[in-house]
């Protein structure tokens, strides 16, 4: 039970309406952390990978029209339910909730604790104006809102690629967005939290990667693996140049690590950990 006396499902529920337009709704499915397979089979571990708590899911059907579905998440937690909407940020924004995006039928926003996606079985003029209004109704009905990660701060703005921002706790969902390695090097987890960022123009962009640990202890640990097993021929140099001829660099902070990957320059690579250094401090400060 939530604090309220409310089942959680039975809150996030009414956060749906009954009806969109002629659409009428159907009973709602609702699915945990273990069920979820049930239901989204190939997508269930990228929402588990953000701490997923619950999914309630209302289909809308008018016979002789495409039907529509809102899968409603609540992540637990504001960072999370941004995380998971930074996943797949292809689209157009909506202008709903948070942060949202649109196309081909889908809408996905996030607010407060929740992530929430409407969409279309097949999208036509009635049904996307029905996806775009059903979204904003939901979000309209959501109280809060919540704060983004707190580590997004620690992004020098000069050069950012703010399209490209994600946040995400775990190795798979790193390697889904920048291959790294088939190990886990940077010793991520659900306990970790990092951010991912493109800097510069397309087709010349550099990336960079900042990690939250547990622990400073935790950090070092994770600096060490990462240059034993990426950089093997630093020698102790900060910046060193890989095979595709630009640079990468790791430096750790207290429970803080920050890596720059194809850097155009050594100079580019420690400017930029030189920027997340100073942005770390201002924030302790």
């Amino acid at each position: 039970m939530c604090a309220a006396g409310i089942p959680p499902s039975r809150r996030l529920s009414s956060y749906i309406p009954a009806t969109v337009g002629p659409w009428l709704s159907e009973a709602d499915r609702v699915y945990g952390p273990e069920t979820v397979f049930g239901y989204i089979d190939g997508a269930g571990e990228v929402y588990r990978s953000y701490n997923m708590r619950l999914l309630v899911a209302r289909r809308f059907h008018k016979d002789g029209r495409p039907d529509i579905v809102v899968d409603a998440f609540d992540m637990g937690a504001p960072e999370d339910a941004f995380g998971v909407f930074t996943h797949d940020l292809d689209g157009d924004d909506a202008g709903v909730g948070q942060g949202s995006v649109y196309k081909a039928g889908l809408l996905a926003f996030w607010k407060d604790r929740y992530f929430v996606s409407v969409y279309a079985e097949a999208e036509t003029d009635e049904t996307r104006a029905a996806v775009v209004a059903l979204g904003r109704e939901v979000a309209g009905a959501i109280p809060g809102r919540g704060e983004p990660p707190g580590l997004l701060r620690a992004l020098p703005a000069e050069g950012l690629e703010t399209r490209t921002v994600r946040f995400l706790h775990t190795h798979p969902i790193l390697n889904y967005h920048f291959f790294v390695a088939d190990e886990n090097i940077l010793l991520l987890g659900r306990e970790t939290g990092a951010v991912l960022a493109e800097y510069g123009e397309a087709g010349g962009r550099s990336r960079l990667l900042v990690v939250r640990h547990k622990s400073a202890r935790r950090a070092a640990r994770a600096e060490a693996s990462f240059r034993r097993a990426y950089l093997p021929e630093a020698s102790g140099a900060e910046a060193v140049r890989t095979e595709n001829g630009k640079w990468t660099a790791v430096r750790a902070w207290g429970r803080h690590l920050a890596v720059v990957f194809d850097a155009a320059t050594a100079e580019e690579a420690a400017g930029r950990l030189d920027a997340v250094k100073r942005r770390l401090e201002e924030e302790r400060s």
